[in-house]
């Protein structure tokens, strides 16, 4: 039997130009199995939340909650968890979330904002002095203040501590000068995502070793967008796989022998390429501006040109935003 070469099977982001350096992990071929018979990729089973690590459901408890978790989203994509408590001050400052509001840095220790025309209820715990990392309602000035520095330099009264910053506080300390703050419940936050960026539909795409909840909102766009990618290979919908790479995307071979998009495209097509099951390992997302880059490494179950195999590979995919919709493109020169 003629030997296909190896090189020919790789999937269309491991072979692109964006891909400069890819390394070849790990081939176990299987060439001429039948294709018919392939599964996706198998799924974790998820953990109840109220299941322990040994296995022994604990009650949950009805009725309300003792503190809310907000998310504060500073500049559009740095983030900051908080948990407030439930006094009454806590309770009036959520019932205005989402809110947007001005903050203005004081002394290298403090972020604060007017809440005005809104005001709070004064029933809530008063505090001497902060400590670092307190969100708190600063009663003279009707204001937000988030302190994250310099406690032990302070005479600070006025205060109703609200809660506590759960993030690490360096990235407080490392902003520079005033800015603006978005504040919404973290749950809230956390499913308007989910429900924008729905990996689970990807049936034949699995990504493992990564926590999506933690990724920025622009970060998450990216890696849907990789998934989507590599979803439409698997189903050989060109049309998609159309409208997310460049139009001058050139894909190279290891052989050296290069492609148009549409010559690709034609070869997944008519069936000469065809993938069944990719695996995202490990992806680091990285987002500057309009242009990202996501680097993880590929597990492909795939039939090119007759060869069958599974393959891990891992390389660097480019993205670059236009008209508001990230698009796969070329390596930067």
């Amino acid at each position: 039997m003629k030997k296909v070469p190896v090189f020919i099977v790789l999937p269309i982001f491991a072979v692109m130009l964006t891909a400069c350096g890819t390394e070849r992990v790990e081939i176990q071929n299987t060439s001429m199995q039948k294709t018919e018979d392939v599964s996706p990729l198998p799924r974790e089973e998820n953990t109840p939340e109220n299941e322990t690590e040994t296995g022994v459901e604990e009650p949950v408890e009805d009725g309300g909650t003792s503190s809310a978790d907000i998310l504060i989203t500073i500049g559009g994509d740095t983030k900051v968890m908080a948990s407030l408590d439930d006094s009454e001050t806590s309770r009036d400052f959520l019932s205005l979330l989402p809110l947007t509001i001005d903050m203005t840095r004081f002394y290298d220790r403090e972020y604060a904002g007017s809440l005005s025309p809104a005001s709070l209820s004064r029933n809530g715990e008063e505090i001497d002095d902060f400590e670092n990392g307190d969100v708190t309602y600063y009663v003279a000035g009707n204001a937000l203040a988030i302190f994250f520095d310099k406690e032990t330099e302070s005479d600070q009264g006025g205060l109703i501590r609200m809660g506590k910053i759960t993030s690490d506080l360096d990235i407080l300390i490392n902003l520079q000068g005033d800015t603006q703050m978005t504040i919404t419940l973290a749950e809230e936050e956390g499913e308007n995502k989910m429900a924008e960026y729905d990996f689970s539909a990807f049936t034949n795409v699995e990504i493992t070793g990564a926590d999506l909840s933690a990724m920025s909102e622009e970060e998450t766009a990216v890696l849907y967008q990789q998934a989507k990618y590599c979803q439409a290979m698997t189903d050989a919908d060109t049309d998609t796989m159309e409208e997310l790479v460049s139009e001058d995307m050139v894909f190279t071979h290891m052989s050296g022998r290069q492609q148009t998009r549409d010559e690709y495209f034609a070869d997944v097509e008519d069936g000469s390429l065809r993938y069944f099951t990719i695996g995202i390992d490990s992806p680091v997302v990285e987002v500057d501006g309009d242009v990202a880059s996501v680097t993880y490494t590929s597990v492909l179950n795939a039939n090119a040109y007759g060869a069958r195999g599974t393959y891990r590979m891992k390389g660097t995919h480019w993205f670059e935003k236009r008209n508001g919709d990230w698009i796969s493109v070329n390596a930067p020169e």
